[in-house]
């Protein structure tokens, strides 16, 4: 497989030879970290995402573990279909990661969208609310404080959550659907050679790495956006900047996964 890396080949020749295991282990969440600064798994799909939705430092660590564990997922599942099915073989790995790429460009563009939709559907109803609020002010006013307080509350539960088991899916499909190929010749050379055990908790550790570096881009996304906001006040540009970055956060998902989709259709054409 293409995009093997020093520390990658360093990685598989600890699980290969007889070094110790535990080294192998921190090695391994070293590389998961370093494999997760490269470009993909879904860091700037992540981040759009956190400012598309006002996200907190707690959603960047549950984005970076399901990210990881998506990952750690597919590894597992072509793993066993490459030993266990002899078509997987016969199809290589090339193609089959660019299918998979496929499927993740695909999703990435649903995610931007949903984003940009969801931003223009909550600015019409907020104005749709504000303009019912003055229209029964004057004459109902005991009332109406009453009435309208319960209907927003009611009105923002029934809209779709973010942060929901469908969203959360949706980002670590986007982001840890491709493998790495490190984990996976380590998890296939595993379950070739009666290792399985070691090559699954290397895996892990892999992942928890990818986590680790993808949990921290959401972090200083999140604090990035909470500084932007408490300036916006002050600055008129920042105002206008912070009020449409959700859209255009979801723009920018949506442009990502169209190149992504791009590049997995180039891979299968050639």
């Amino acid at each position: 497989m293409n995009g093997i890396t020093g520390p990658d080949n360093y990685l598989i020749g600890l699980f290969d030879g007889a070094g110790a295991f535990w080294l192998a282990l921190v090695v391994a969440l070293g590389v998961g970290a370093l494999h997760a600064v490269a470009p993909g798994h879904g860091k700037s799909v992540t981040a759009a995402y956190l400012i598309g939705t006002h996200g907190r430092y707690r959603d960047a660590l549950r984005l970076g573990v399901v990210v990881a564990l998506m990952h750690t997922v597919s590894v597992l599942a072509l793993a066993l279909a490459w030993v266990g099915l002899s078509s997987a073989a016969a199809v290589g790995t090339e193609a089959v990661t660019a299918w998979l790429q496929v499927v993740a460009g695909v999703v990435v563009i649903g995610v931007g969208a949903h984003l940009t939709y969801r931003h223009f559907r909550n600015r019409r109803t907020h104005a749709h609310s504000h303009g019912h609020g003055h229209g029964h002010g004057h004459g109902h006013g005991h009332g109406h404080g009453h009435g309208h307080g319960h209907g927003h509350g009611h009105g923002h539960g029934q809209m779709d959550d973010p942060w929901s088991a469908r969203g959360l899916t949706a980002l670590a499909l986007s982001g840890g659907l491709v493998p790495s190929p490190s984990a996976f010749i380590m998890l296939v050379s595993g379950l070739l050679t009666g290792r399985s055990l070691d090559a699954v908790v290397l895996v892990l550790a892999f992942g928890a790495g990818m986590a680790v570096t993808l949990t921290a881009v959401g972090v200083v996304t999140v604090r990035g956006a909470a500084v932007l906001s408490s300036h916006a006040p002050r600055v008129r540009l920042l105002r206008s900047v912070a009020a449409w970055t959700p859209a255009l956060a979801g723009v920018a998902v949506a442009i990502g996964g169209c190149l992504y989709l791009a590049t997995a259709v180039t891979a299968l054409a050639s």
